[in-house]
């Protein structure tokens, strides 16, 4: 029995740690591109992402009222990895200019971007449940925000 916990000890002492890290690239956000969609009884969420160069993603995103059947928000959005970081812009009706947030840690399933002098959100968090569903945390001031569950559209 001592043996047993003296491996189980050893094992814990030199099990390698898992926690997010800072990353400097935009190739470890390649799971971000694509169409994603999100429908309620209210609103289609529509979010997409595509390549445009090496160092460089651009993205849009709207809110389609299913009750006014109109778009009742929009966004234009960019990722771009600028000496040795990644930036998150984006450039929203609410504002005159576009908002940026620094990539602050990921993992190879998360992404999360800060900007702290921003009002709301300060906080924009992407989680990859699985390959073909994410959810999107946007929060402010202790926490209070709101979470959006995509699905990747088909390429078919």
């Amino acid at each position: 029995m001592l043996k047993i916990i003296s491996f189980l000890l050893l094992c814990l002492v030199f099990q390698p740690t898992v926690q997010a890290k800072t990353c400097g690239t935009i190739e470890s956000l390649t799971w971000l591109l694509g169409n994603w969609n999100s429908e309620n009884s209210k609103l289609k969420i529509n979010e997409s992402w595509k390549r445009i160069s090496a160092k460089t993603f651009e993205g849009s995103g709207y809110t389609h009222s299913i009750e006014k059947n109109k778009i009742v928000s929009s966004e234009t959005l960019r990722l771009v990895e600028m000496s040795g970081e990644v930036f998150y812009v984006a450039k929203v009706s609410s504002n005159d200019l576009p908002v940026a947030f620094k990539l602050t840690s990921c993992t190879a399933k998360t992404a999360i971007f800060e900007n702290s002098l921003h009002d709301f959100p300060k906080k924009i968090s992407y989680q990859l449940n699985k390959e073909n569903n994410i959810t999107v945390f946007v929060s402010g001031e202790n926490g209070k925000g709101f979470s959006i569950k995509f699905i990747r559209e088909d390429d078919s």
